[in-house]
């Protein structure tokens, strides 16, 4: 019988630890965590009109920053790994393979955003309303897949296989349960972001506030997000090491 996630433990669970290991899970990612944070701050006063090879450049390097971060605080939650000294930046297996699956998650909301968007170079007739149609269905198949297949990140940074259809097997029958726990992280950090947003309209004083402000918000909902995958994954899939050793193969 396929175990259900308790998605109330879950949140409470994973704020509760973000809140009391904050510390310690920023001194572990506080070199790349710092270089991201800036280049996400950096990010919002470009324009991507007049400085598209900037905003691609700052884009490509928090792409490769963020698996540093990631693989990071779910081996502390997951397996209590936390390596002494006081720089941690290193891009290896582990991070190169959550890469490969972060990128993975995206691309299946390719054929649904092609479909869906074709319309608009054609003729407005059934046809195109169907491809419409579509395309939003692919998007929304994609969606489910990309809630349930999100447990492979924790998998791939804990040296666990990757097993899609397992995935798919232990979280039969828990996608709302997932996208409750993802919206418990999700909505509130739209919300604070959108009121803190609005501070940066102001003068300096208040846009360094709201900067400040933002900063600690998004490093904070970020380890609740990395918590709430990781404890899902610990319930539904196991403790890291209970599957078979992860040989490197997908």
């Amino acid at each position: 019988m396929t175990t259900q996630l308790d998605a109330a433990a879950t949140v409470r669970e994973a704020y509760s630890g973000a809140w009391n290991h904050l510390g310690e899970m920023v001194r572990l990612i506080w070199l790349p965590g710092s270089l991201y944070l800036v280049l996400s701050i950096a990010g919002v006063f470009v324009d991507v009109e007049e400085q598209r090879s900037l905003a691609v450049v700052l884009n490509l390097a928090s792409l490769f920053l963020w698996p540093i971060i990631a693989v990071a605080w779910h081996r502390f939650i997951l397996i209590g790994d936390a390596p002494p000294g006081r720089f941690h930046f290193a891009f290896g297996r582990r991070e190169a393979r959550y890469l490969v699956v972060s990128v993975f998650l995206t691309l299946l909301f390719v054929p649904g955003f092609i479909l869906g968007a074709t319309p608009a170079f054609m003729p407005a007739n059934m046809t195109a309303s169907l491809l419409s149609f579509f395309g939003a269905l692919l998007v929304m198949v994609a969606i489910y897949f990309m809630v349930r297949l999100s447990l492979l990140l924790p998998a791939v940074s804990v040296g666990d296989p990757v097993n899609p259809r397992l995935i798919l097997e232990r979280t039969r029958g828990n996608f709302w349960r997932l996208v409750l726990v993802l919206a418990s992280v999700v909505l509130p950090m739209m919300l604070v972001a959108v009121v803190v947003g609005s501070l940066l309209e102001g003068g300096p004083v208040m846009r360094v506030v709201a900067v400040g402000i933002l900063s600690l918000v998004l490093i904070f909902f970020a380890v609740v997000n990395i918590a709430v995958l990781s404890v899902a994954y610990r319930e539904l899939i196991g403790p890291p090491g209970t599957q078979a050793p992860d040989t490197g193969d997908y």
